[in-house]
């Protein structure tokens, strides 16, 4: 068969464009593959309805096997699913919100149909479970748990103890049990179903680590800095992960652009903050951090961002490194991320422990310049001569490829102007103070009558004996790693130990 010239001519557009499609196609993303997006506006039980629109932004680029699929700064919308508000109390304890991710919208392409689920919600006291965001219970506080649980675990009469009501009398603090996330606040979602082959996403503007090339210079640099901040009784803190290079003028800019925070310093104003954050189970923005030093000097700076638990917040410390040969002022920087908080009876102040992935919350910091507009380049210098495994001053299992990232400063261009983290305390007030009261009175009653007896005090002294059996069942087998792998590193590098120790 003979194919005339012309049609020739009049395919030879179509087939480029096929060929074109097909090199520039990703495979497709699997089902459960994870997102980071960033709410760009509220979302609460108390006012959101059921097929509500939701807005986010892709806070980390996404990737395929081809190479970029979703380059961040791509809208992400969604629809809230159900919402279970408390309301007075009567019929609900907690609040709960299920959202449901569908669509991506590439700039300058067309919508992408997606499905999923939110798996974590960043620095918030709120749970996920199954897909569903689980509010708190207003008496899921210290005071809470003390009354009704401590104080009656003999008795069955939840109302026969005078010293129960003044000492709820004397600490009228209870949480707010009605969900609220305000813009910026950042979400994890994962893939419920897979999406199929699409165009690939145009090379993004984030810039990012330039994946351990080799860097003489930079290596040397790498090298002589200490491994680890310490603390005041020069014990081994927080590993030093992270360098950036600019300006006092930059690095306040771009941490402020990315909505972090600095900490108070402690005083009795920060004790009755830090007391009424715990107590109110909400955040403290501005909380402070214990001293630790590099070199035995103090940090210059502190940055922290939380959302509404005291317990949980990214944080890190920052020294002025005087080192540096050039004209370019340069920041040497821990960070890490706090899980938890308890009391310290030894240190006579709250503590809070660390997730052992620092190569996570290394990368959570970047993430966060990254689009704030504020990165000029990005290095990742790796250091042979760390321990993967080490522990901090509290005694937290530290885990991490011993790389260095060195973040060179510029001035912040945001991909998302004013998508920041707001102040959550004063910006959601579930109605006036005289609901409030009542509604306050009504779940403590429900609380009182349904667990403050016997029969649930012996239930709940069980399930708290299990949960620390557990807890000390995992510290045991991660302390029996730990041994197991740091021995051998200090058996191939004996200076290993004496180094760690400060000793000559």
């Amino acid at each position: 068969m003979r194919v005339l010239p012309g049609a020739c001519s009049r395919l030879a557009p179509l087939l480029l464009i096929l060929c074109s499609t097909l090199a520039f196609a990703c495979e497709g993303l699997p089902a459960g593959q994870t997102f980071w997006i960033r709410l760009s506006s509220p979302v609460s039980s108390y006012t959101s309805k059921v097929d509500d629109t939701v807005h986010a932004v892709l806070i980390e680029a996404v990737t395929c096997d081809t190479g970029l699929a979703f380059q961040v700064g791509t809208r992400v919308d969604g629809k809230v699913l159900s919402v279970r508000k408390v309301g007075w109390g009567i019929r609900h304890e907690t609040a709960a919100l299920r959202l449901q991710f569908d669509r991506v919208l590439p700039s300058g392409g067309l919508p992408i149909t997606m499905s999923a689920a939110v798996v974590e919600v960043e620095n918030a006291r709120e749970q996920v479970s199954r897909g569903v965001i689980q509010g708190i219970r207003s008496s899921d506080s210290p005071q809470g748990r003390i009354s009704s649980r401590l104080r009656h675990l003999p008795t069955w009469n939840p109302y026969s103890d005078a010293g129960l009501i003044l000492f709820k009398a004397a600490f009228p603090i209870f949480p707010e049990p009605e969900i609220y996330f305000p813009a910026g606040t950042d979400l994890r979602i994962k893939l419920t179903e897979p999406i199929p082959a699409m165009v690939m996403a145009s090379e993004s503007s984030v810039v990012t680590a330039d994946d351990q090339k080799e860097n003489p210079e930079l290596e040397r640099f790498a090298q002589s800095l200490p491994q680890h901040s310490t603390t005041e009784k020069l014990k081994d803190a927080d590993v030093v992960n992270l360098v950036f290079v600019g300006s006092r003028q930059d690095v306040e800019s771009a941490f402020q652009q990315a909505g972090w925070n600095t900490s108070d310093t402690f005083g009795k104003k920060s004790f009755f903050r830090t007391f009424y954050a715990v107590l109110n189970n909400s955040g403290y923005a501005r909380a402070p951090m214990r001293p630790f030093l590099l070199n035995g000097k103090p940090a210059a700076m502190n940055w922290q961002k939380s959302l509404n638990s005291y317990a949980r917040r990214d944080h890190l410390r920052m020294w002025q490194w005087s080192g540096a040969e050039d004209s370019e002022t340069i920041w040497v920087s821990s960070s890490t991320h706090d899980a938890g908080a308890s009391l310290s009876l030894e240190q006579r102040q709250f503590l809070h422990h660390i997730t052992p992935d620092i190569d996570g919350e290394r990368s959570k910091v970047i993430r966060d310049l990254n689009v704030a507009g504020c990165v000029k380049a990005v290095h990742l210098v790796p250091r042979p001569k760390m321990a993967s495994i080490t522990q901090n001053a509290t005694g937290d299992l530290v885990s991490t490829d011993g790389a260095l990232a060195v973040v060179e400063l510029q001035e912040c261009r945001p991909l998302e102007p004013g998508l920041v983290l707001g102040n959550v305390a004063t910006q959601f007030r579930p109605g006036n103070r005289l609901f409030r009261y009542f509604r306050r009175q009504i779940l403590t009653f429900r609380s009182d009558i349904w667990r403050a007896n016997i029969i649930y005090g012996v239930y709940d002294l069980t399930r708290m004996s299990v949960i620390a059996w557990r807890h000390h069942t995992a510290l045991t087998h991660e302390a029996n790693t730990y041994i197991g792998l740091v021995q051998p590193q200090l058996a191939a590098n004996p200076n290993t130990r004496n180094e760690r120790n400060g000793a000559p």
